[in-house]
């Protein structure tokens, strides 16, 4: 029997937690992950350090009278777009007319859960997952949202696959690109020189697996990887996609209609949570100026498929110019080079994103003194790109033990 619900991460707060757990049998029975805290603040440290599909709240808890309100409104005020709904008792009309004001999705009494809550909540992310292959493709960082863009568009279930899997590897490439970025070397358990130069599916996961075991994986890392493998579970689904990729490349399966099933559902719950949560965005810095304390970078930022778009952000400490950028709001920038660098299109003039893809090879084994190769961020260009740096093997040394 299917359950619909299966692996959905629902975080639920409500002061009164035995209330709440019983509340909350129908969504446990649909196999539904629940995570339960007590006020709004540690719903926001949730929020901040997980992702979930829905946030079930209660009107009345702390912080403050109404929490539930207050929740909301730091919520609207960070910019999540997780969808909400709210838990109302008796007595509070006027704060559920302010908590949709506030952007709540839907709201139930507390006395009809037991006939509507199951209902309800397949219903609003049945409405958030139809729309989440389409939102990723216009909102995320390009290099993932250029991928989405086109197994969007592929309606024979054979490719599909195929593109659902090239999918799949442009997440798990741009965590490990940021999770590398991001955090400070150490030698990563499965990964060596021959692996990094020249980079598989698996290699990616095994990356981004190291990276989330790690003593002190970076913030940026874990936001967006969160979205697609919040946890062990997770992960090993994603390695049957791997061994499905490369039984596919080897010609010893065919497309499966069940796999393309199963993989459609995990892409489709990965955009809505990095939508609705916010994984950052990738910009190359073109101009910067000083006032005395600070530096407002004029960048051009990357999302969706489109043309990249201007803007400005606040640094301390002054990127270069060309450089690739991971923005997080009222966050400074982190430096992705060298593991995604920018260039200029001969031709347009425009400006155009590579991230690492390898080692370039000679006719023997790679040499640790070899460049790094770069392969497009936005899938479909055409044409030169251009000239960019060429750094070399040492930028990666330290991640394999070797210096």
């Amino acid at each position: 029997m299917t359950q619909p619900l299966a692996d959905v991460r629902i975080l639920v707060a409500d002061d009164q937690e035995d209330v709440a757990r019983t509340l909350c049998s129908p969504l446990r029975r649909a196999k539904a992950r629940l995570h339960f805290v007590t006020d709004g603040q540690a719903a926001l440290q949730a929020l901040a350090s997980n992702s979930f599909d829905l946030v079930l709240l209660d009107m009345k808890m702390p912080p403050d009278e109404w929490g539930g309100v207050w929740l909301l409104q730091q919520l609207q005020t960070s910019g999540s777009r997780t969808p909400t709904l709210v838990l109302s008792g008796e007595g509070a009309k006027q704060q559920v007319i302010q908590a949709m004001r506030l952007g709540a999705t839907d709201w139930i009494d507390k006395a009809d859960t037991d006939k509507e809550l199951l209902d309800r909540t397949i219903t609003i992310l049945a409405q958030h997952h139809q729309q989440a292959l389409s939102a990723g493709s216009e909102q995320l960082p390009t290099p993932v949202a250029s991928r989405l863009a086109r197994y969007l568009r592929t309606t024979d279930p054979d490719k599909q696959l195929t593109e659902g899997l090239h999918t799949l590897e442009a997440v798990l490439r741009l965590a490990a690109l940021i999770g590398l970025a991001s955090t400070p070397p150490f030698a990563l358990p499965g990964i060596t020189l021959d692996r990094l130069a020249a980079p598989s599916m698996g290699t990616w996961l095994t990356l981004c697996t190291a990276l989330a075991n790690s003593p002190a994986p970076s913030g940026s890392f874990q936001r967006l990887f969160a979205c697609l493998a919040p946890d062990s579970q997770a992960r090993q689904a994603i390695q049957e996609f791997v061994t499905i990729r490369n039984q596919l490349a080897h010609g010893s399966t065919t497309a499966r209609r069940a796999d393309l099933d199963r993989l459609d559902t995990l892409l489709r719950r990965f955009a809505h949570r990095a939508v609705s949560s916010g994984v950052g965005e990738i910009a190359v810095a073109t101009a910067m100026t000083y006032d005395g304390e600070s530096y407002a970078v004029d960048v051009l930022t990357f999302r969706g498929t489109g043309r990249p778009s201007p803007n400005t952000v606040s640094a301390k400490n002054p990127p270069v110019n060309g450089s690739v950028l991971l923005l997080h709001k009222d966050a400074e920038p982190i430096s992705l080079t060298p593991l995604m660098v920018s260039t200029v299109a001969e031709s347009s003039g425009s400006i155009h994103i590579l991230q690492f893809d390898g080692l370039q090879r000679s006719k023997s084994a790679p040499s640790p003194s070899a460049a790094l190769k770069f392969a497009r961020a936005h899938v479909g260009e055409e044409g030169s790109v251009g000239t960019f740096p060429t750094p070399t093997w040492p930028a990666l040394a330290a991640w394999t033990g070797r210096t």
